[in-house]
């Protein structure tokens, strides 16, 4: 079962959506098991319009 994070910027210039379609264009970035090479997750990092302070992890 494949495991996916967004990694959202929160006070940015806009509110970033949950999702791979989000605005900001996120960068999805594929998680391994070193052991046997298959892909268990995927991380999509959300890019900010403006340098923000906090951020926020979250799973779908």
């Amino acid at each position: 079962m494949e495991k996916i994070v967004h990694v959202r910027p929160l006070d940015d210039a806009i509110g970033h959506e949950e999702s791979h379609d989000c605005m900001c264009g996120p960068t999805g970035q594929g998680v391994h098991n070193s052991a046997t090479s298959r892909m268990v997750g995927v991380i999509f990092h959300h890019h900010a319009l403006r340098p923000c302070h906090e951020w926020e992890a979250s799973q779908a």
